[in-house]
């Protein structure tokens, strides 16, 4: 890390302000060479120009600050020169940048050098990608909560009670005549409790998963039942076109909402029936396939005609996936068999709407949250396939301890826990390789 990087850290585009920033021992010493002014003081801001050094002439008017390290974002000598948002001007001055003997920096190496200068742990610079990319409120609060250290503490306070844990068991191993031996009963109540807390941890991930990545849901039945109309009640805006004539939704339509927190990505499909036109029949083909890809299926049927081959066709073609059971136009004269009904669907619910009048929505809506988070998580503590692999692993060795427990084992029981403390470590990131800091940072754009 002795060569200073550069990049441009706001978005490509046209904005307000656009801003370069630099890191590294020279950092300082570069940027002067292009700024008007002297970044004497750390902190302040200096308002001045930048131009370029061979020919003297302007580029733009510029505010610079210098951080000088370690009060820094990365931990080194930062400075952070602030022009207007253009593209042409950020990429000249860059380019300059480079020149004078900065490069350009890789994705995410900022806060990649933060994480090597100690600035921040592995789990706190994830949260600022997590941070960068929410979709939603409750995704952006897990993000800052992770950012914020709140992971880190249940990691360490953890890893503490497993410390102390160990330093009892291997006390009464190495000094059994000077330490007071702990009963059996009450180290496997205390494996027990970091057990329960881990599995806690765990459970937060597929909920978490969710919130940061988003859930489809699709809205699947035969032509006519009212699918379009249940996707514009549920958006609460028209988004697609509503006909009484069988097979207007030729394609999939597709839109994004915050729904209880989670971007749920609502997908209207088009009807499953025989038709003899190629267009309708590429249109089921991707209906099929969203189901497949689907997390929910909104399964509808038409309250005001009896079930057809086409009902019962797709209703084996959903069994075995989330679903809700929605029959729909209960407005209209009551025509389906429930009996037929119920017995197709043994032991699901199923709600009753009339998405044109919007009756029986919020207890739909209500379902949905139900299939989406069963259980409510107000932290996130796991986000990441890693984490949750590592959790996987230290959950191993607590059963392991568990298994060996009362039977005269506090040898065995006391190395299950050293690789318990080795693994939270892991996660919080000491003894990080490369590659792992790769996977992570990779995922970042150039400039953060």
């Amino acid at each position: 890390m002795k060569d200073t990087i550069a990049a441009i850290s706001t978005p490509r585009g046209f904005g307000g302000i656009g801003i370069i920033r630099m890191s590294g021992k020279e950092a300082k010493v570069i940027a002067e060479k292009v700024f008007s002014r002297n970044l004497e003081e750390p902190g302040r801001a200096y308002a001045g120009i930048v131009f370029d050094p061979n020919t003297r002439e302007k580029i733009d008017t510029c505010v610079g600050i210098y951080y000088k390290a370690p009060h820094s974002y990365t931990g080194e000598d930062v400075v952070e020169l602030q022009m207007h948002g253009g593209i042409k001007n950020l990429e000249v001055v860059l380019g300059t940048l480079l020149n004078l003997g900065s490069r350009l920096a890789e994705r995410g190496e900022f806060t990649r050098r933060a994480f090597l200068n100690g600035k921040m742990d592995l789990l706190e610079a994830s949260a600022v990608i997590e941070l960068i990319e929410a979709k939603t409120d409750r995704a952006l609060k897990i993000a800052s909560k992770r950012l914020f250290g709140e992971a880190s503490g249940k990691i360490d306070s953890l890893k503490e009670k497993v410390l102390n844990l160990l330093s009892v068991i291997e006390g009464s191993i190495d000094f059994p005549f000077d330490v007071e031996n702990v009963e059996e009963e009450e180290i496997l109540k205390r494996l027990e409790e970091i057990r329960e807390e881990i599995q806690l941890m765990l459970s937060s991930y597929r909920i978490v998963r969710k919130i940061r990545d988003g859930v489809n849901v699709v809205i699947a039945g035969k032509p006519n039942v009212g699918k379009s109309t249940l996707l514009n009640t549920l958006l609460r805006f028209e988004r697609a076109i509503v006909s009484e004539t069988p097979g207007t939704t030729r394609d999939t339509v597709e839109e994004v909402i915050d729904f209880y927190g989670f971007p749920v990505k609502l997908i209207d499909t088009a009807g499953v029936r025989e038709s003899p036109d190629k267009i309708e029949a590429l249109g089921m083909e991707r209906t099929l396939k969203a189901i497949e890809e689907s997390d929910l299926v909104l399964f509808v049927f038409d309250a005001a005609e009896t079930l057809s081959s086409e009902d019962i066709y797709l209703a084996h073609l959903t069994e075995g996936r989330e679903r809700i059971i929605v029959l729909n136009k209960m407005d209209l004269p009551y025509l389906v068999d429930r009996e037929e009904l119920e017995n197709l669907f043994k032991g699901e619910e199923i709600i009753e709407t009339s998405a044109l009048k919007k009756q029986g929505i919020e207890e739909l809506e209500r379902m949905m949250l139900e299939h989406i988070s069963p259980v409510y998580i107000e932290d996130g503590f796991i986000a990441d396939e890693r984490e949750k692999g590592i959790l996987t692993q230290i959950l191993g060795h607590i059963e392991a301890a568990i298994s060996i427990s009362g039977k005269g084992g506090d040898e065995l029981i006391a190395e299950e826990l050293k690789e318990v403390i080795s693994k939270l470590g892991v996660i919080s990131g000491e003894g990080a390789t490369e590659d792992i800091l790769d996977e992570i940072f990779l995922r970042f754009c150039i400039g953060k």
